[in-house]
């Protein structure tokens, strides 16, 4: 009698072929958008000519991508594994937000201190049109629009490394983030600490600057907590503060 065989269902392709406008930067979006949506889990491999062939391109963007990916945590390289998702996925969002609450914060004290006068005019346009957004309610152009904000500060620290640290943030926080813009309360106590933030940068006082950039990012981390069910984990967080 022969013994049945176990079928293992195909496993849908997670990329698509693109156009051949930046390859490199396409895969590596989709490749980390992957990662962090949890499609790709921690410790899978990331076999290079499987994610080329289901995007349309050469292994070469592939290659470039996770070699940015794993400069920036999230990919790991393995002997006779290659490369595998990394274990920076694992840590909790809350970790990660009360990270950059210290590192926004900072941004803030120094453009504050840095700003000359003529960035801080551009800096309160910028507020002035993000508010505008705010009374039309589009959501997608909010969260465009407070992002940019936030850049604009951090470019007024004029710090590479605290740019950087940030930018390696930016992406295990960004979901938590934009949910937290479609909540019109959440929405509306943003609009008034940014004005807290700004008024703190115009007048140069860094320590004032440095608190207000904690409170909407503090605020986020609670808005987390409340909506995933992770209480205790909020609290943890709470306490550092």
């Amino acid at each position: 009698m022969t013994a049945a065989v176990e079928t293992v269902p195909a496993r849908a392709p997670l990329f698509q072929p693109h156009d051949v406008r930046s390859l490199r930067d396409r895969a590596y979006d989709d490749i980390r958008e992957a990662i962090l949506t949890g499609a790709l889990r921690p410790g899978e491999r990331i076999k290079e000519r499987d994610v080329a062939a289901q995007m349309g391109i050469s292994t070469t963007p592939v290659k470039e991508a996770l070699r940015r990916l794993e400069q920036e945590g999230l990919v790991a390289s393995q002997p006779r594994r290659g490369a595998v998702v990394g274990p920076l996925v694992l840590t909790p969002p809350e970790e990660i937000l009360a990270i950059r609450a210290h590192l926004e914060g900072l941004a803030a004290r120094l453009a504050a201190e840095k700003m000359s006068a003529e960035e801080k005019r551009a800096l309160a346009s910028e507020l002035e049109d993000l508010e505008a957004l705010n009374r039309v309610d589009d959501s997608e152009l909010i969260a465009e629009a407070t992002n940019q904000f936030h850049h604009s500060i951090r470019d007024g620290a004029d710090s590479v490394f605290l740019d950087r640290f940030l930018d390696t943030l930016a992406p295990f926080d960004r979901t938590i983030r934009v949910r937290s813009t479609l909540d019109p309360e959440e929405a509306r106590q943003d609009t008034q600490e940014h004005r807290s933030m700004l008024a703190a940068i115009l007048a140069g006082d860094g320590e004032a600057a440095e608190r207000a950039m904690h409170e909407p990012i503090h605020r986020v981390i609670a808005f987390h907590a409340r909506s995933s069910g992770s209480g205790a984990a909020g609290r943890r967080v709470a306490k550092t503060r």
